[in-house]
């Protein structure tokens, strides 16, 4: 529960960072760090990102004591990385190739990468060990210095690329300080093993490399509205798109960065039905959280739009949000409830498969499509592609289907969400924002939770009400004796 709680608040407080850069750079200058920011956060997705895959599925206190080799392993592989980025880069930089950004920008971005890469691999090995409390310690130190450092350079310099160089700082200076925690006294690098590193490429490749086609779509999106709009553009719907992802996909990966450890283990306690089981319940609870969340963010669009936007983006926050909460939603579904039958499965090619389709349909739209360049375009593109490929997953992993949460509660889950949903819809302008949202939101949980309740979505709601009653000192009375 605590790795859950800290995953919750890290991605409330990015969320909150985001708004504040934002509003501390203004449209142009954040529509070049997101650029950056995006461009970093592919590179290192592409370098270091079959190291987080590889450790939170193999490493472990068992392996740690009886298997060093593995960790040395992973240690090789973020070396060469870093190495690999900073050789690139000492190559590159001094032939002026800035892409518009400027080489201030693009070093910041690489030095970004590097780091963020060291921080993802520690956290991933922190959680892979269930050390809960250095997780979170790693987690908080990170939003502190990253509060403070960003969001001063923000709205002291309003300089985008010192924005950039104090995120970087940030996540190296909260690694370094958690570094005792992930040592591992055993092993050493040179009992690193080439043969483990190709298998552990070979297991995280499909998956990285689907996670990159995504990032690239993004990137894209921004770079076509930058080329053909301007940066004003761009950051906008960045921030829209940023946002959007941010508070969707908390509560799809909060869950699944503790229900996919758990099915992993019970598949490997109890067999593969016992694993498929298990994950048909973890989808039925993750598609129950991403369909509240997504109506309920798009029901209070107004009123969150007047609290949170920052002004000079508040015209464009609210119509793009909407057009891309119902993509993102289903995004948040292939990579949460279906991905992980290709992984427990290995047959992480077919996450790579729906990626590719998912990019290529973006970009061919954006490119080839009879569709004028306004960002409102660009946003119906982007969620419209993203279904697309959660709809191809859902066909790829077809065979699979005992994976998938049953029928009866998709149906619960679609009834709750329809109910809810009216709930909500009438609320959306009914006072203050302030006081909107907070209808909204309670509209919304307690007509979504009552139907739950009523139909027992997945024979889980009912029991977990009850002892959850029980803890709270309720608990039903029994009938008097002798009567």
């Amino acid at each position: 529960m605590l790795i859950i709680l800290t995953f919750i608040l890290n991605a409330g407080l990015n969320f909150l960072l985001g708004l504040l850069i934002a509003a501390a750079l203004g449209p142009g200058a954040y529509g070049r760090f997101s650029i950056a920011f995006t461009a970093a956060t592919l590179t290192s997705t592409l370098v270091f990102d079959w190291l987080r895959l590889s450790a939170t599925r193999f490493y472990n206190e068992q392996t740690r004591a009886s298997a060093p080799e593995l960790r040395a392993t992973l240690n090789a592989g973020y070396l060469g990385g870093a190495l690999i980025l900073l050789a690139l880069a000492g190559a590159t930089l001094p032939l002026g190739q800035d892409f518009g950004m400027g080489r201030p920008m693009i070093g910041a971005a690489i030095l970004f990468a590097i780091a963020s890469g060291l921080f993802e691999f520690f956290a991933a090995l922190l959680r892979a060990r269930f050390h809960n409390l250095a997780y979170s310690s790693l987690i908080i130190l990170k939003n502190i210095l990253a509060f403070a450092s960003m969001v001063g350079a923000g709205y002291v310099f309003r300089d985008a690329t010192l924005v950039m160089a104090m995120a970087a700082a940030s996540v190296l200076i909260s690694t370094f300080a958690l570094w005792r925690q992930t040592a591992d006294p055993r092993s050493r690098l040179p009992q690193a093993s080439r043969g483990q590193i190709v298998a552990y490429l070979r297991y995280g490749a499909p998956i990285v490399v689907a996670n990159i086609f995504y990032q690239a779509v993004m990137l894209a999106n921004r770079g076509f509205a930058a080329a053909h709009i301007d940066f004003a553009a761009a950051g906008k719907l960045s921030l829209a798109t940023d946002m959007t992802i941010r508070l969707i996909v908390v509560a799809g990966a909060a869950l699944d960065i503790l229900l996919f450890q758990i099915a992993v283990h019970r598949r490997a306690a109890a067999g593969a039905d016992a694993g498929a089981a298990q994950v048909s319940r973890n989808s039925a609870l993750i598609l129950a959280v991403l369909t509240l969340l997504c109506l309920g963010y798009m029901a209070s669009l107004p009123a969150f739009a007047a609290l949170a936007a920052p002004a000079k983006f508040r015209d464009t926050f609210e119509p793009l949000s909407l057009i891309l909460a119902p993509g993102v939603a289903l995004f948040c579904v292939g990579q949460f409830c279906l991905n992980p039958i290709a992984q427990l499965e290995h047959r992480t090619g077919l996450t790579l498969v729906a990626a590719l389709a998912t990019a290529a349909l973006d970009l061919g739209l954006i490119w080839f499509g009879p569709f004028s360049p306004t960002i409102a375009n660009l946003a119906v593109i982007h969620s419209a592609s993203l279904a697309a490929g959660v709809f191809l997953m859902a066909a790829l992993t077809w065979p699979w289907r005992a994976y998938w949460p049953r029928a009866r509660d998709v149906a619960t889950i679609a009834l709750a969400g329809a109910a809810s949903f009216f709930a909500m819809w009438p609320l959306r302008h009914s006072g203050p924002p302030i006081l909107s949202l907070a209808l909204v939101a309670f509209a919304g949980s307690v007509v979504f939770g009552a139907v739950l309740y009523i139909l027992d979505l997945g024979g889980m709601v009912r029991p977990a009400a009850a002892k959850t009653l029980e803890k709270l000192g309720y608990r039903r009375m029994a009938p008097a004796q002798g009567l």
